[in-house]
């Protein structure tokens, strides 16, 4: 099965990322790479990061599938976890060179995607505005952003697992509970 060009252009980026930081490669060291021009790498990003972000949501889009329900959320979120591992050059390359606000960014944009319908379905039954369930689920995603972030600053030593279990175990029943004195 022929690759399309995106996945291509992203192979590239992650083989490189093998030998040298994301800040000392160029669009130019990419498509020489390839075997294409400048021009078609623009044609589909902006820039490096723009790739980055397209192989960041790809990524998370593959783990994340159907794990957006109480039950399967935190499968999701290990999934994400594993996936940011077996990119971990990408990662910490990311991480490294171009801000942790960047990778907080993606992470808050992929996490509250899971954690949202979560609390929505919780939240049936009860009489929620919808400015508390998104508060809720902000919350929440910052929470497990900063533990997302705090294992890459380690150097993503520890099991995917078992962050995703103890976060888990966190807030097991949580999301209930602050819903219930929100509800009016």
């Amino acid at each position: 099965m022929l690759k399309n060009a995106k996945e291509v252009f992203a192979d590239s980026l992650k083989k490189m990322l093998e030998k040298k930081t994301l800040d000392h490669i160029t669009v130019k060291d990419i498509v020489e790479d390839c075997g294409v021009t400048r021009q078609a790498f623009y044609y589909h990003f902006s820039d490096i990061y723009a790739l980055v972000e397209w192989i960041f949501i790809e990524e998370a889009s593959a783990a994340l599938a159907n794990n957006r329900d109480i039950d399967t959320w935190q499968q999701g979120y290990c999934r994400v976890l594993q996936r940011m591992k077996e990119n971990k050059n990408l990662v910490l390359n990311t991480y490294r060179s171009i801000s942790r606000e960047y990778l907080e960014t993606f992470m808050y944009k992929v996490l509250y995607q899971v954690i949202f319908p979560v609390v929505e379905e919780q939240a049936k039954g009860l009489n929620v505005e919808k400015r508390h369930k998104e508060f809720i689920a902000h919350f929440y995603s910052l929470a497990v952003v900063a533990m997302g972030i705090d294992w890459v600053r380690t150097g993503m030593k520890e099991d995917p697992e078992e962050i995703a279990e103890q976060v888990a175990v966190l807030v097991k029943g949580d999301f209930q509970k602050v819903l219930k004195q929100y509800a009016t």
